[in-house]
């Protein structure tokens, strides 16, 4: 990397932050080369690095399927956008998951972020997904639900799933709905302790609940995890390789869509 130079010629001195900046770039896109990341890696600079850096600690994202996902359907109940994927081939009467969105997210993120409809259509689950913008303030029970049922699918027991904060709204929606209505509950890092989850609640319904080891909620997963095996819950998931963060969540999907086929 050439350095720059002054009007004589001479190499002309970076201001402190530059000059941390490039060093730290230096260090870290050597041991960024050795691995095979450097040189894309300091082409595309600091976003580049911390980018190539976050792959080391937390894994690739992995590519999705392959293959043809079945149809999503577009609405909006209640002024809020819904979004329904379908598996190929769908008929009327299947069962639904409804999913919840993180902090960030909003109803499109399950489908172009994480992909899920093609990982659905890759395991063959007949079941539909459906997601709504804003969550936490819709009336899931007395507006979502009669409207799915209304276009053809069956929610008379239902799946429910989430991520981060939608998580732990999984969680908490499974508690209130109750086994009568609920068959499966997936969550992937839940932010909730495991003194605010309502665990004895979720006895009689099979749960998953996963995170990745570096996520700040892996340990009160675990705990999670652990009390409801103790409290003799069928829960599965666990701790696994990863970050809270898009890779991770591709990676458990395959196990998650498979659990929640087995119970609803």
């Amino acid at each position: 990397m050439n350095a720059e130079r002054g009007a004589d010629g001479a190499p002309s001195r970076p201001s402190s932050g530059r000059g941390h900046l490039g060093r730290r770039a230096f260090l870290v896109g050597g041991g960024l080369t050795a691995l095979g990341l450097g040189g894309a890696a300091l082409a595309a600079g600091p976003d580049g690095i911390r980018g190539a850096y976050a792959q080391i600690v937390c894994g690739a994202v992995p590519a999705p399927p392959v293959t043809s996902p079945g149809t999503l359907q577009r609405s909006r109940v209640d002024r809020r956008r819904v979004i329904v994927g379908m598996p190929p081939g769908a008929t009327d009467g299947l069962p639904v998951v409804i999913m919840l969105h993180g902090a960030a997210g909003d109803a499109r993120t399950p489908f172009d972020v994480y992909a899920i409809d093609r990982y659905l259509a890759a395991g063959g689950g007949r079941f539909a997904l459906a997601s709504i913008d804003d969550w936490p303030s819709a009336d899931i029970q007395g507006t979502l639900l009669p409207y799915l049922s209304m276009n053809g699918m069956d929610t008379a027991k239902i799946g429910l799933m989430g991520w981060s904060a939608g998580g732990a709204g999984a969680l908490r929606l499974a508690a209130e709905l109750g086994p009568a209505q609920v068959g499966a509950v997936v969550a992937a890092s839940p932010a909730v302790s495991a003194a605010q989850a309502p665990l004895r609640e979720l006895v009689n319904i099979p749960v998953w609940l996963g995170c990745g080891e570096r996520d700040a909620w892996s340990r009160q997963t675990q705990t999670m995890l652990k009390a409801l095996k103790a409290l003799g819950a069928t829960a599965e998931g666990g701790i696994s390789e990863g970050c809270q963060d898009t890779a991770y969540r591709r990676r458990v999907l395959p196990e998650q869509l498979a659990f929640l086929a087995r119970h609803i």
